[in-house]
């Protein structure tokens, strides 16, 4: 896979998932523009690796409106389109309800779902001067059922990902831009396991690793997968199927 030329913005671009997307990508040729909030020694790794013409580093909190129309302005320095805006940023809460306050409830739907809403309202302008932009968002693997036993803020949070992502898809076609949602299980560095030994609950007895996401990466990007759109891909390896 070739991603030549395209300008590509992954979130959370410095550490974890974010960081092996954006260095997946530029290995394949793209431009990335590499997100961070607070901490950018990632970043400034893959610059270090791949060079400043392929690397652009942009501070800013993706659930702020304000740093997100920052970051809008910093992009068009650069380039006057995104081939591709993948929002992976995300944080997790694992408690019961009556165990969430409210300020914890606001703050996973804002990392979660509020930053999914600003970064792709505020970078639909660059996503339409595209020939064929992708939007990728990250949901997780049973973010598509209704309920949840203990992550209810963040499970809500997800779906409604799944939701956005569908409805832009409706709206953002005749723009020829395609939205997608990837939802990965349990990954080696998942911060939450049902269990040590994946063999205990995943079918395919082993914990996800980035290489996974690849060939879904990749075949969104593809050059001909413009009919590609609306989908929640899940990765988990049979797990929450």
């Amino acid at each position: 896979m070739n991603h030549e030329n395209k300008w590509i913005f992954v979130s959370g671009a410095a550490s974890r998932t974010g960081h092996a997307i954006a260095r997946h990508l530029i290995e394949q040729k793209a431009h990335v523009v590499a997100n961070f909030h607070h901490h950018r020694k990632g970043i400034d790794d893959l610059i270090e690796v791949f060079g400043k013409d392929r690397v652009v580093a942009v501070k800013g909190d993706v659930s702020s409106e304000r740093d997100v129309r920052f970051m809008v302005d910093q992009v068009k320095k650069y380039t006057d389109r995104l081939d591709g805006l993948i929002n992976v940023v995300g944080s997790y809460l694992e408690r019961q309800t009556l165990e969430i306050s409210l300020t914890e409830w606001r703050s996973i739907l804002a990392n979660n779902l509020d930053s999914v809403f600003l970064m792709c309202q505020n970078f639909y302008p660059l996503l339409k001067q595209s020939r064929n932009a992708r939007v990728i968002n990250f949901a997780y693997s049973a973010a598509d059922r209704v309920a949840a036993s203990k992550c209810q803020p963040y499970h809500i949070a997800k779906m409604g990902v799944i939701s956005l992502s569908k409805t832009l898809a409706k709206e953002w076609g005749k723009d020829q831009i395609s939205v997608n949602v990837i939802s990965p299980g349990t990954l080696f560095n998942s911060v939450i396991k049902t269990s040590e030994d994946p063999k205990d609950y995943i079918p395919q007895e082993r914990f996800g690793r980035y290489e996974d996401l690849w060939p879904i990466l990749d075949m969104i990007f593809r050059e001909d997968s413009t009919y590609l759109t609306g989908n929640n891909f899940h990765l988990s390896g049979g797990y929450n199927l």
